[in-house]
């Protein structure tokens, strides 16, 4: 197997003659992916990746590029030609020092079932069969990467991830659950199970109702919470303000923008979570740190070139031209997880969603659709059940409509939620929601 240091040093070797300032990460990946229809295993895939990320600036030019190679030279030496036909950046700004140091986490089961691609061992104790109708997946992953960069960065670390998600179907019925680590625990995965079944078990037992569009008492799952203020957090990035894409635009360190029930943060440095980093693209330490805390909007992320544009400091959340985030996680509530139901009194609990759009970034108008088990509730017990609805209003009522929270919390990553996060269920004063046929 190629050593990312090997294959980032070659990079850096021939980048250090075409271009002014360059950083490359050479990233190798080897993965395995079960797949899963009808309780049973149905895909078994194994796959390693040589994913070759560069940055380079000439005459305050810029450009990324990420290449799948093992051999870097030839894709390379056609990247002067390619700057040529570009303008200068107005975001240009010097590669930072670096300052940031690696940072690994590493579980050597799934390293060594990574690297092997066989996780019979690993997952033959997950019993998928006993719950009946089951589709979903499960995947693992050991990753090696290495940074070497114009401005000083030499430096690499290697991570392992466990994720996964599972959907339970009751005749119509479903329930759907996720979970992500670093480490391999199958509990995680037996919860999602359980989760997903208990769903799709209740959703089945209860008569089916469409749901009138009006204003609901809403409980958020954090399939669905995870989904939503990973968005928040997306638009706390500065290069979203700078691009007009973000309710936030216009706000600053201090105001109040939510229920003092709420604090968020990016938490780059929870090892938990896969994208545990050291450092950021550029180099520079990373930190955790509060997006909103109490209620309270502490501040945009920053990478190098944002900072300097809006005159602030970087918060090591580069993004080689953008700032980005690496894992999140919200503080837990009050509410015991078993007394959630009560607490939302009269109302809906939205188990799932999936396919939420933007109407008007700058207000954060949006609207989801409920995917599972969506649960009608009055006077904390479930009547009802309902398969379709949406969910539609703006981010800063639904940040500032936020009554409590769960004090149990899950590790949740699927597609709906890219960002790792760590946070509970969320119980929503008032949001609309928009009624669909069975």
């Amino acid at each position: 197997m190629i050593d990312p240091q090997v294959l980032a040093e070659t990079a850096s070797r021939k980048l250090s003659n075409l271009v002014d300032e360059y950083v490359v990460n050479a990233n190798i990946v080897s993965s395995v992916m079960v797949k899963y229809a009808d309780g049973e295993v149905t895909v078994t895939q194994s796959w390693k990746d040589y994913i070759l990320d560069v940055y380079v600036s000439k005459n305050s030019k810029i450009n990324t590029s990420t290449y799948t190679t093992h051999d870097p030279i030839e894709v390379l030496s056609k990247l002067p030609s390619l700057i040529e036909k570009l303008t200068a950046s107005p975001l240009y700004t010097p590669l930072p020092e670096p300052t940031g140091s690696p940072l690994s986490i590493i579980d050597s089961r799934l390293k060594d079932s990574s690297l092997s691609g066989d996780i019979s061992g690993l997952l033959g104790s997950i019993d998928v069969k006993s719950y009946g109708n089951v589709a979903g997946m499960i995947e693992i992953s050991y990753s090696r990467s290495h940074y070497i960069g114009s401005n000083g960065l030499d430096s690499g670390f290697e991570i392992t991830e466990f994720n996964g998600y599972f959907r339970v179907f009751r005749g119509d019925d479903s329930g759907q659950w996720a979970w992500v680590s670093t480490f391999y625990d199958e509990s995680l995965a037996r919860g999602a199970l359980d989760k997903a079944s208990s769903l799709a078990e209740l959703c089945s037992s209860l008569p089916k109702e469409n749901i009138e569009t009006g204003y609901y008492r809403v409980l958020l799952s954090p399939m669905v919470s995870g989904n939503l203020l990973e968005s928040v957090a997306r638009f706390s990035t500065a290069g979203s303000v700078i691009l007009g894409f973000s309710f936030l635009q216009g706000k600053k360190a201090g105001d109040i923008i939510a229920s003092e029930k709420l604090t968020l943060r990016e938490v780059p440095r929870n090892n938990r979570l896969p994208n545990y980093r050291g450092f950021d693209d550029e180099g520079v330490a990373t930190m955790d740190k509060p997006i909103i805390e109490r209620g309270v909007f502490k501040g945009f992320l920053h990478n190098s070139k944002t900072a300097k544009l809006m005159n602030e400091k970087t918060t090591g959340n580069a993004g080689w031209i953008l700032p980005r985030i690496f894992n999140l996680e919200v503080e837990p509530g009050d509410i015991r997880e078993s007394e959630l139901l009560e607490a939302l009194g009269d109302g809906l609990y939205a188990t799932n969603n999936w396919y939420t759009r933007f109407q008007n970034f700058l207000e954060g108008t949006f609207s989801t659709v409920t995917r599972d088990a969506l649960l009608i509730v009055k006077r904390g017990k479930p009547i009802a059940c309902s398969r379709r609805a949406r969910l539609a209003g703006s981010l800063p009522e639904m940040l500032s409509s936020i009554e409590d929270l769960s004090r149990e919390r899950w590790q949740i990553k699927w597609w709906e939620v890219r960002a790792p996060i760590i946070l509970p269920h969320m119980l929503i004063k008032k949001i609309t929601v928009t009624s669909t046929t069975l």
